[in-house]
Order: C-alpha cells, then sequence, then structure tokens
C-alpha cells in the first residue's frame, strides 16, 4: 500500500478520530474515544494513491474527512470509476466485513482525513458490536444500489445526464461547498474525455445549473440538476 503522510500533530479533541463519522452515531462519546484510539488519523492530499492492488494490505479506511474515488482499470488503460466516498463511509480489504477491493484503486479525490484499523481491531472491536454492523451494512447496501446506478448512467445516458447525477452525487454530504474537481477528474468520474466534459460542462453553466471557476464547480440550482440527471430537458429557473 502506498505510504501515508504521518498523524498530524491535532487539538487534544481530535483524539476523537471517529466522531462526526455517521457510521458510529449510536455509540457513546467514551465508546467512541476508545475505539478512536485504536484508529489513527492520517492526512493524505489531493491525488495520493491510498490503495493500490499491487500491494495489497488488510486495512480497513474510515473516511472523515474528503471524498475517495474507486476505479479500476479496464484492458484498454482506462481508469473506470466503481464509487465516490465520501465522509462517514468505509473501504479497504476486510473481508470480516464483507469488503473486498481485488482489483480496485483508491484515490484521494481532494485532501482528506482518513482513519485506519487493523484486522485485529476490527475484529475485535467492530465486529462484535451489532450496532456498528447493521451501519455498516446499510452502507454495503447503498453503495450497491450506487453502483447499479453508475452502471445504468454509463450504458444509458447521455453525457450531460450522467456529468449532472455525478455532481448531484458529489454533493450529497456537502451540499452548500463548492465540489473541487478539475475537468480531467469529472472526465474520470463520468467516463468521457476531458474535452468533451469541459463542454458538457459549459451546457450546464449555459442552461445556470451550475457555476464554474478553476478547480471548483458551484451548483446553483441542485433540484433542476437531479431533474436532467433523471432524463428531463433542463427546465427554465423558476421566479
Amino acid at each position: 500500500m502506498t505510504d501515508l503522510m504521518p498523524p498530524a500533530e491535532l487539538p487534544a479533541d481530535e483524539h476523537y478520530c471517529l466522531a462526526e463519522v455517521d457510521l458510529f452515531r449510536d455509540l457513546s462519546r467514551r465508546e467512541m474515544a476508545a475505539l478512536g484510539a485504536h484508529a489513527p488519523m492520517r492526512t493524505v492530499p489531493a491525488g495520493q494513491v491510498v490503495y493500490t492492488p499491487l500491494q495489497p494490505s488488510a486495512v480497513l479506511f474510515i473516511v472523515k474527512r474528503g471524498r475517495i474515488r474507486l476505479h479500476r482499470i479496464a484492458p484498454d488503460g482506462r481508469s473506470v470509476t466503481t464509487a465516490v466516498l465520501g465522509p462517514g463511509t468505509v473501504f479497504g480489504e476486510m473481508d470480516l466485513l464483507g469488503l473486498r477491493m481485488r482489483a480496485t484503486w483508491a484515490e484521494a479525490l481532494e485532501a482528506c482525513e482518513l482513519c485506519l484499523m487493523s484486522r485485529t481491531d476490527v475484529q475485535e472491536l467492530l465486529f462484535t458490536d451489532p450496532r456498528i454492523a447493521l451501519r455498516i451494512a446499510e452502507q454495503l447496501s447503498t453503495r450497491i444500489a450506487d453502483l447499479e446506478d453508475r452502471l445504468t448512467d454509463l450504458t444509458c445516458k447521455a453525457l450531460g445526464e450522467r456529468l449532472a447525477a455525478t455532481l448531484c452525487q458529489l454533493a450529497r454530504h456537502t451540499p452548500d461547498e463548492p465540489i473541487r474537481l478539475t475537468h480531467q477528474q469529472l472526465a474520470a468520474l463520468v467516463g468521457a474525455t476531458r474535452e468533451r466534459t469541459t463542454t458538457a460542462l459549459g451546457e450546464l453553466a449555459k442552461h445556470d445549473l451550475i457555476h464554474l471557476r478553476r478547480g471548483k464547480i458551484v451548483i446553483r440550482d441542485q433540484a433542476r440538476l437531479a431533474a436532467l440527471a433523471d432524463g428531463a430537458h433542463p427546465p427554465s429557473p423558476t421566479g
């Protein structure tokens, strides 16, 4: 696995690495503190590969902040995105929880904070707690549904619709914040060239659905963007 940066110097309260992670919302603060002591936090810069199938290892990653892209390399060399994970989600090679990476790579789309747990800690601390097991099962179920939607989008939807759906998904966890991705990164997410993606983004901006900044995308009308993702023609803004 690609080496991660050493833990940053953190305020005392950041000992609770797992705070704000939805997976552990059923735990008391004391339980979360005990669990967090076994899950050191790592800061990862944008663009860094945090898991590679070339060096597999049994590690559970918990996303505290930022977004992680899971992708595979197709036989023709294309990178095919299988999931975009936001805060509170988990990934990694952890058979105890039904998590398999196999030929999947994991890359930080933006600066991330990740909590790491070993197989032993997962077995002793997570696997035996039915509350956490239930949340993980819910999360995996959601991820399967998202993957089915993504595959359907790639085969049945036009680029503009795929782009709208992807932007809506990226804004799911932080709807009020700009999406900090380059056109090249978005192209990898929607399975298109950078040039075609830039053109499609321009069309979305032309219809006042988004506002483009350097390295950022601001969603101006999420309801209309979601409607476009579902196949509707871009409706006119209200008012």
